[in-house]
């Protein structure tokens, strides 16, 4: 059911006293400078001083050139990590009445949340309903990626209710980040029962979800809940890729199970699964702990003939 752009805007109102615990911040960036005025160059100075340049040139410029022009400068400056210019540079778009729109919205939030400053960050979506846009996947992703980085995996949890009472869709990506934030601080049933409503209909799961939960539980030494999420993963229709029969393998070889582990190897080349450097290593550092220098070097030898690089030197006496 569509909405009216009268009705919409309500909506987009009432939604912001619904995340309140979030927003009630500074709500201008105005304080931003007085701690972050300056941040150590990721690209060559002098490109970004030509970039700067012309965003002051189109300052000028008679008509204004597109907002995307705009957003485009300050999307380069986000992606060299000159978090700190490109805010500086919106807050100059602000000040001259300039109008923005949510692609550059998101580009600041993402700014703040590199930072580490989270409530900028809120401060920025506050902005976004205000303004009568609708959140996207990005800005939501947005914003879980700077709380997981954070670490602030709660909030990220009790924003993510909020957002979805207020019937805003989370795609495969955020729930991607929300588990991985799980993963990270130890929180694996959390993640595990996170996966199952992702399977219930929240969206549709894929095999980075499953491999990140997949390599927690196995450093949380629970094999029989690892197979029994693979065996879920491919009655799915989700196949193993080589990080999830890795991570299997390395699991077997750390119980010296080296049998096991190569059988999975089969299995994964079967499947038209190609090992990478890491798989190969696996088995070599398991071969070397049960002290069988011999099959260590067999599977080095095959590594190489089988056109996998190395860019180190394993050294086998």
């Amino acid at each position: 059911m569509s909405l009216s752009p009268t009705k919409l805007s309500f909506c987009l109102s009432y939604s912001v006293s619904k995340f309140s615990p979030f927003l009630s911040i500074p709500s201008s960036f105005s304080s931003f400078h007085l701690h972050y005025h300056s941040q150590s160059p990721s690209l060559d100075h002098d490109n970004v001083h030509d970039v700067v340049s012309q965003f002051h040139r189109m300052f000028h410029m008679r008509p204004v050139p597109p907002i995307y022009q705009f957003g485009q400068i300050l999307g380069s400056l986000a992606r060299g990590k000159h978090y700190s210019t490109t805010i500086s540079l919106f807050k100059q778009m602000e000040f001259k009445d300039i109008q923005i729109n949510l692609v550059i919205l998101n580009i600041v939030m993402n700014c703040f949340c590199h930072l580490g400053q989270m409530p900028f960050s809120f401060s920025v979506f506050a902005k976004i309903l205000k303004l009568g846009y609708h959140p996207d996947v990005i800005t939501l992703s947005t914003l879980m990626k700077g709380l997981r980085l954070n670490s602030e995996v709660e909030k990220a949890l009790t924003f993510h209710d909020k957002a979805v009472a207020q019937r805003f869709r989370f795609d495969e990506i955020t729930y991607g980040i929300l588990i991985n934030g799980l993963c990270k601080v130890r929180e694996t049933e959390a993640a595990v029962k996170l996966l199952r409503l992702i399977e219930g209909g929240l969206c549709k799961s894929d095999v980075v979800m499953y491999s990140t939960v997949i390599a927690s539980l196995f450093k949380d030494k629970l094999a029989k809940q690892t197979y029994d999420l693979i065996i879920k993963m491919i009655s799915n229709n989700i196949m193993p890729n080589v990080f999830i029969y890795s991570i299997m393998m390395n699991a077997l070889c750390k119980e010296g199970k080296l049998k096991e582990a190569k059988t999975v190897l089969g299995v994964m080349v079967k499947a038209f699964v190609k090992p990478d450097i890491v798989t190969f290593s696996i088995l070599m550092d398991g071969y070397s702990l049960l002290i069988e220098v011999k099959s260590a070097k067999h599977i080095f030898n095959v590594m190489t003939q089988i056109g996998v690089t190395h860019k180190f030197t394993v050294t086998i006496s």
